[in-house]
């Protein structure tokens, strides 16, 4: 079997940063928040259509790169969920409770009444504590985990629902935009996820499931951490400007590199595991032919 390219990993740690590194330049520099956050009418056009324009050329290195996986690791997917090891479980329990906190710390400082996107946030938070705590505990991923990402992806559908609908010109406000494009990758991450967890994987899900979580981490580090960095940089500029970027949305940041970088060290542990009964397969018959 050839050697895996490894592209999908790869591509998302570089275009997460990437991401990350060309929002913070955007906020700092080229986002006119005097005209309700638009772009500056001063800025070039790669300083404002750029970061779009890398997002698309992130979007096809993930397409390419799974597919490219599908043919130089197909042994990945012959492994389900129940191939995962404890310490891989206990990676991703972890990863729902640290998401779960993320989410606590926004309903408590960061709403100030009872609406569609406060309940969407409670719902999250209870499912992302609910399975964390379930696979620390069992150490294992039991079926009814995969459904419960209904839920989440139910709560994120309607999460952005009600942020398109609360602004007519969600597209010229590019933190809005860049939200509402995370919120919508989390929809189909977590619904893919789920069909991983549940057994009920269908011949594209692991590739769907490979590219939304790429896609979820880069949308998710410019729509949010990208907003961190800013403040980090100039904190004066940047601390009265500074309305949305959710820290709840790092999570998705979290988990989306937990399951890439799980399955991709689950191949390398099928690979070897192939390899060493090749091996072993040899042995015996160089000892059969002797006798």
């Amino acid at each position: 079997m050839k050697r895996a390219k490894n592209i999908i990993p790869i591509a998302s740690v570089c275009a997460a940063s990437a991401a990350m590194i060309f929002r913070a330049f955007q906020l700092l520099v080229t986002v006119d928040y005097n005209e309700m956050g638009f772009y500056s009418s001063e800025a070039g056009f790669l300083s404002t259509y750029g970061f779009y324009l890398f997002l698309l050329l992130a979007a096809a290195v993930f397409i390419v790169g799974v597919f490219i996986d599908e043919k130089n690791a197909e042994t990945a997917f012959k492994s389900d969920k129940n191939a995962l090891t404890p310490k891989q479980t206990a990676a991703f329990g972890l990863g729902f409770l640290a998401a779960a906190c993320l989410k606590f710390y926004m309903l408590v400082f960061s709403f100030k009444g009872f609406g569609i996107d406060f309940m969407g946030e409670a719902v999250i938070f209870l499912v992302f504590a609910a399975i964390g705590f379930t696979l620390l505990g069992s150490k294992k991923i039991k079926p009814f985990v995969g459904y419960l990402m209904l839920l989440i992806s139910i709560s994120y559908t309607l999460k952005a629902a009600a942020l398109f609908m609360g602004d007519t010109i969600i597209t010229r406000v590019s933190d809005e935009l860049l939200l509402l494009l995370s919120y919508v990758s989390a929809v189909f991450f977590f619904l893919s996820l789920g069909r991983y967890f549940s057994g009920n994987e269908s011949k594209g899900t692991r590739k769907k499931l490979l590219f939304f979580a790429s896609a979820s981490a880069c949308l998710s580090a410019s729509a949010s951490l990208a907003g961190y960095i800013a403040l980090i940089i100039d904190g004066a500029y940047m601390k009265e400007r500074m309305t949305l970027h959710p820290v709840s949305e790092i999570g998705i940041i979290v988990l989306a590199f937990i399951v890439v970088f799980t399955l991709y060290g689950k191949k390398t542990e099928l690979k070897e595991r192939d390899g060493d009964n090749k091996e072993d397969a040899d042995d015996e018959n160089e000892k059969t032919s002797s006798v």
